[in-house]
């Protein structure tokens, strides 16, 4: 099944590619190992912005976090030619949350990007992860996740 099928299947809608927010490329592939710059939760062309969980909680931060999973999916598409989802897996996710000195559920906020990645990807969607609260995020974001694919050609 392609990609976009199971996507289809899924219902998730993709949003258009979003563009670098600096000097850098949105994901780089080498020997089939696909690394996608930092994502961050931008829906509808609005950014989920604030802190976690004073200005958010942790289920509105752990959607947030799904939404850079769904802004990532386009990139992955264009980075396998929509390959069948058997020859893709996610290796590593990085997830920052921008959270309130003494927040410590930072795991629980970032399963809203890896339940997402293997309820696409199934085992194939398995991966090891760093979840770790930051003082800030560009543009305010409320989360960020970059993440690490590889496709077997």
């Amino acid at each position: 099944m392609k990609l976009t099928n199971k996507l289809d299947e899924l219902n998730i809608s993709l949003p258009e590619i979003i563009p670098a927010l600096g000097s850098y490329v949105p994901f780089k592939k080498i020997n089939g190992i696909i690394y996608i710059s930092g994502q961050l939760p931008i829906n509808s062309g609005k950014i989920l912005t604030g802190k976690v969980p004073s200005s958010l909680n942790v289920e509105d931060a752990k959607s947030a976090a799904r939404i850079c999973v769904i802004n990532t999916l386009p990139l992955l598409i264009e980075a396998t030619n929509n390959a069948d989802i058997e020859n893709i897996q996610c290796i590593n996710i990085s997830g920052f949350v921008n959270s309130d000195t003494n927040f410590d559920n930072h795991p629980a906020v970032i399963n809203g990007a890896s339940d997402l990645i293997t309820d696409i990807f199934g085992s194939n969607g398995k991966h090891s992860r760093i979840a770790v609260g930051c003082n800030s995020l560009p543009k305010n974001a409320c989360v960020e996740i970059s993440s690490i694919f590889f496709i077997n050609e």
